[in-house]
C-alpha cells in the first residue's frame, strides 16, 4: 500500500515537472513561427527556380556546341576528311553525354522543386488553420 502511494507521488511529481517544462505557445506565436517557415521555404523555392533556369541555359549552350560539332562533322565527311570527322563525332558524343547528364539533374531539381512547393502549401494550410483559431 505504501509503495503504491510512493509510486503515485513520484508519478505526479514527474508529470508536473514535465508539463512545466513545455513552453506555452499562443496561437499568435504559432502563426508567426509558421510565417517564418513559409518565408524560408519561399526563398528556397526561388533559389531552386533560379538554379533550374541556369541549368536550362547551360543545356541550351551545350546543345549549340553539339550542333556546331555535328555541322563540322558533316562538313568534314562531305570534304572527305574522315579522320577529322571521327574526332568531331567523339567530341559530339561527349557533348551529348553531358547534355543527358544535365537533363537528368534538371529533372531531379524539378521534382525537388515540386516537392518543396507541396510542402510549402501544406505549411500555408496549417498556418491558415492556426490563424483561424485566433
Amino acid at each position: 500500500m505504501k509503495s503504491k502511494i510512493i509510486l503515485a507521488t513520484f508519478a505526479t511529481a514527474f508529470s508536473i515537472s514535465a508539463f512545466a517544462q513545455t513552453p506555452v505557445t499562443t496561437p499568435v506565436d504559432q502563426v508567426k513561427q509558421d510565417n517564418k517557415v513559409i518565408r524560408h521555404e519561399n526563398r528556397e523555392i526561388n533559389r531552386d527556380k533560379r538554379d533550374i533556369s541556369r541549368d536550362k541555359q547551360e543545356i541550351a549552350h551545350d546543345r549549340k556546341e553539339r550542333n556546331a560539332d555535328q555541322r563540322a562533322e558533316d562538313r568534314d565527311i562531305k570534304n572527305g576528311n574522315l579522320a577529322d570527322a571521327e574526332k568531331m563525332e567523339k567530341k559530339r558524343e561527349h557533348e551529348q553525354r553531358e547534355i543527358n547528364h544535365e537533363k537528368k539533374d534538371l529533372n531531379k531539381d524539378r521534382k525537388k522543386l515540386s516537392h518543396d512547393r507541396k510542402e510549402r502549401q501544406e505549411d500555408i494550410n496549417k498556418r491558415n488553420k492556426d490563424a483561424a483559431k485566433i
